[in-house]
């Protein structure tokens, strides 16, 4: 009887800091615009600005000083591609810088007065492409299809060349193309931004947005607090079990349905890779969002005003996505640097989720993520409670 009363009282106070967090967190309109409209209108905001995938007819504006036949076939070349528009044709460098500072082009061609004469004589020419790196699109339009055309130019000029040379035409062609390429990508048929971007964002998000609100939660109660206390005074508040199970339960249950929302709803929406089902979500989003929340929880407990968690959000959330090894590859990140990216759900979730999501792989085969997303809410777990213990006898100590 002893023990059935003691569960009894523990399940009723977790039940009450249930609903006790999740009255604070209706009650902060701050929080509810970072998990609500954060968590939901973010990723709407990235999906919407790189919905068209790849760009085409990107202006650019054309230096040719060679004015050659050659030069003008090149020309012709990058104006059939589907990325490139010739807008301009300028007359000097000068010209068209002018008119990509008034935004008129995106990427400038120069070819110089002695390509057709290097070309002639046998000896290595060059074109140069030039582009604002601070714009991703409108930089990989410029320069991949500048690169292929090229290519393209290069091997026709060979086999030219070797035509001269006495070679028949499939003589010279092998010759100048031993092997022939064509590549298809794999997981991201359309080579599109959007599908390279929006997975990795959508799982930062669910992290972020949650360590920012549970921050901003933890801030509050320190300010609201005579003594700056993060856990009050109060009978209910005094098993740190219960405690970081009430809390936890009351983010884990908002955030299974955001999460839900980003990584099932989003990408069919927007029309990404999408292999995700509810139930294969569920399995994956669990893990997920238990070490993201004992994150939050913990270093949560270091944030003594609400401000603290925007400053570490705008501070982390780049290099977090850069060493997750989504856009890098993962073998070549220094072994520093990976070892402090395991320090973060998001690394793990990333990686998972683009497994999952983008490559069609089940949950068994991304063992290494769960049980590193394991691992952490565990780790993390451990360390809410005591931190959450420290905090609770600094407040006896101070109410005697």
């Amino acid at each position: 009887m002893k023990h059935t009363s003691f569960f009894k009282t523990a399940l009723t106070d977790i039940a009450e800091i249930f609903t006790e967090e999740i009255k604070h967190i209706f009650k902060d309109s701050g929080v509810i615009i970072i998990f609500f409209g954060a968590g939901i209108l973010y990723p709407i905001l990235y999906g919407f600005i790189y919905r068209n995938e790849v760009l085409r007819d990107i202006p650019i504006a054309v230096v040719n000083q060679s004015n050659s036949a050659l030069s003008r076939d090149l020309v012709r070349k990058i104006d059939a591609t589907p990325d490139l528009k010739v807008a301009y044709k300028a007359n000097t460098m000068n010209e068209a810088k002018d008119l990509f500072a008034k935004n008129e082009v995106h990427g400038i061609v120069y070819i110089p007065a002695s390509f057709s004469k290097d070309l002639c004589k046998g000896k290595q020419t060059h074109v140069f492409a030039y582009s604002n790196i601070a714009t991703m699109l409108y930089f990989r339009g410029v320069y991949s299809a500048v690169n292929f055309v090229c290519l393209d130019f290069d091997e026709k000029i060979q086999v030219a060349n070797l035509e001269t040379k006495g070679l028949t035409v499939q003589q010279a062609k092998a010759t100048a193309t031993p092997i022939l390429r064509e590549g298809h990508p794999l997981y991201n048929s359309n080579s599109g931004f959007a599908s390279f971007l929006l997975p990795a964002a959508l799982i930062l998000i669910i992290q972020q947005t949650l360590v920012i609100g549970i921050g901003m939660l933890a801030g509050t109660a320190r300010e609201e607090n005579k003594y700056h206390q993060l856990i009050p005074y109060q009978r209910k508040y005094h098993g740190t079990l219960r405690i970081v199970t009430g809390k936890a339960l009351a983010y884990f249950i908002i955030y299974l349905f955001i999460g839900i929302y980003n990584l099932v709803l989003i990408p069919y929406m927007f029309q990404l890779p999408n292999y995700f089902t509810i139930g294969s979500a569920l399995q994956f989003l669990v893990p997920f969002l238990l070490a993201s929340v004992f994150f939050g929880m913990g270093i949560s407990v270091f944030f003594w005003v609400r401000e603290t968690s925007l400053l570490i959000y705008l501070c982390t959330s780049i290099p977090l996505l850069l060493i997750s090894g989504f856009s890098w590859p993962a073998s070549n990140i220094p072994i520093f640097w990976k070892m402090i990216s395991y320090f973060f759900p998001s690394t793990f979730g990333i990686q998972g989720f683009l497994k999952m999501n983008s490559m069609g792989a089940s949950i068994s085969q991304i063992n290494f993520e769960c049980m590193g997303l394991c691992i952490e809410a565990g780790i993390y777990f451990i360390f809410t409670f005591f931190v959450y213990r420290w905090q609770i006898r600094q407040s006896e100590i101070r109410m005697r």
